[in-house]
């Protein structure tokens, strides 16, 4: 099996926020000093994606590399430090200092449980598939704006607003001293309560039961897709493709043009191009393999109505997890809550998955963003996980969101585990390098090249690479210019 090839691309930079600045933004991701490292546009409306972006007031660094040839072991190893890709473009946004702090996000099929409005969306599509009739309303698929509490920042008259205004609840909240106006939750519980005392039952007991006999009656994913019949008026198939296979070469320009389309309106953008398509959707570093009876890589997951292709995503499937890369859709089926139902058919094709090879359970989201409101729909996949930037390790999002809610950073970062220590960076002189057309160590090829040894910009960049990388990919092969004259 081919190593893993990363060339050095070094920090990327630029001046404008999609997210938080511009009302339609810069939706071009960074690009190398490289021709081909362009790697055309990404989404941040609906379906998972990712962009690399950052404010005109923030200097934002973020590791790059352009990956020639990738494993399926170590893209998963990337994913768990806070990387993704973009096509072949590898990077990893610095979240202390962007403007938008960018987390991966992750959920445990297993233990996944859908919410009112996610049934809502598995029962709309289903009820316009059987009878052609749009929903009377949508699913609402992004939350209202955050106000980060910046530090240093507020007046006195803001204070008194919210000193007031918490007089006001509490007021509310407490008719009098001695009788206190209850919740409409807590009037039911007392209801319950008081019908169990009546009855000689223990209410602990009563809804332990209750819950339960609601866990058997818990809808699935796979129940709402089970319902669809021979007779219905509208046929929905969806398809997980191989990406640069037989078959996905036969939807190659529906696919492009459902991709213009969808730019176009959603995004007013009206230069798409066939080769930034390709370069940015349909190229992956990602080499296929076959593990526990499944196939690894990277694919297209194919909405097809009638034959007729309506939305795709694109997606990678690895080891331990099905990481959503972009979605785009015919703003046609808006009506249709796209984004909501393709994600919900993402994590069912992952619990497929897990069926077959039980080691992969996770379902990556790519990145979450506290303070945009286009992706904070994401954490109502519950109940999902967010990966601590310092720590690298898990934490449940409802911790995190306590969190974030009361960050002092100016851009609303924060540590989900304080205190906790960094993994270690890899020994240097130990990393695989190419060099002059051989695979060395560094410390070798810096042996044989005195004036990359001498050149302390080069050291800094090798050793702020292999900080950002981390240990579990110490077997990977580097490719910088300095080593190969």
């Amino acid at each position: 099996m081919n190593p893993t090839f990363l060339e050095f691309i070094g920090a990327n930079q630029r001046s404008s926020c999609g997210y938080c600045k511009n009302d339609r933004g810069e939706r071009t991701p960074a690009r190398s000093a490289k021709k081909n490292a362009e790697t055309g546009e990404e989404d941040l409306t609906n379906g998972l994606e990712e962009e690399l972006e950052v404010s005109s007031e923030s200097s934002v660094t973020t590791g790059g590399a352009w990956a020639h040839s990738m494993t399926v072991n170590d893209y998963s190893g990337l994913l768990d430090v806070g990387w993704r890709r973009s096509g072949r473009y590898l990077y990893k946004p610095d979240n202390r200092v962007t403007c938008c702090p960018q987390y991966t996000i992750r959920l445990d099929v297993t233990k996944f449980k859908m919410s009112r409005s996610q049934k809502r969306a598995m029962r709309q599509m289903n009820e316009f598939l059987a009878t052609g009739k749009r929903p009377v309303c949508g699913i609402k698929e992004e939350d209202a704006p955050v106000e980060m509490n910046l530090k240093g920042s507020g007046s006195q008259s803001e204070q008194s607003k919210k000193n007031l205004k918490s007089h006001e609840v509490s007021t509310k909240k407490m008719k009098d001293a001695d009788r206190p106006v209850l919740t409409k939750k807590e009037i039911r519980n007392k209801k319950f309560e008081e019908k169990c005392r009546q009855k000689n039952l223990d209410p602990d007991v009563v809804r332990t039961e209750r819950r339960q006999k609601d866990a058997a009656r818990q809808r699935t994913i796979q129940s709402y897709i089970d319902e669809a019949r021979p007779d219905w008026k509208h046929k929905l198939e969806v398809k997980l493709v191989s990406l640069g296979g037989d078959e996905f070469g036969t939807r190659d320009n529906e696919s492009f043009e459902l991709y213009k389309n969808y730019q176009h309106t959603i995004h007013k953008d009206e230069d798409c191009r066939l080769a930034g398509f390709r370069r940015f959707l349909c190229d992956s570093p990602l080499k296929k393999e076959q593990r526990g009876g499944i196939e690894l890589g990277s694919f297209h997951l194919w909405f097809l109505l009638d034959d007729k292709l309506i939305a795709v995503c694109v997606v990678d499937i690895l080891p331990k997890c099905f990481s959503a890369k972009y979605m785009y859709y015919n703003p046609e089926y808006s009506f249709l809550s796209l984004g909501t139902y393709t994600a919900l058919r993402e994590i069912e094709q992952t619990q497929r998955l897990h069926a077959i090879y039980s080691n992969l359970k996770y379902y990556y989201m790519g990145y979450y963003i506290h303070s945009c409101p286009k992706m904070r729909y994401k954490a109502k996949f519950r109940p999902s996980d967010l990966l601590c930037d310092q720590s690298f390790r898990w934490v449940d999002f409802n911790s995190c969101r306590d969190l974030l809610d009361g960050s002092t950073c100016s851009n609303g970062f924060s540590e989900f585990c304080p205190g906790a220590p960094r993994p270690a960076s890899p020994v240097v002189d130990t990393l695989l390098v190419f060099s002059n057309g051989s695979i060395t160590t560094l410390s070798d090829a810096l042996t044989e090249i005195p004036e990359a040894a001498e050149n302390e910009q080069f050291l800094a960049n090798v050793r702020d690479l292999a900080h950002l990388v981390g240990p579990d990919l110490s077997r990977v092969v580097y490719y910088f210019n300095e080593l190969n004259s």
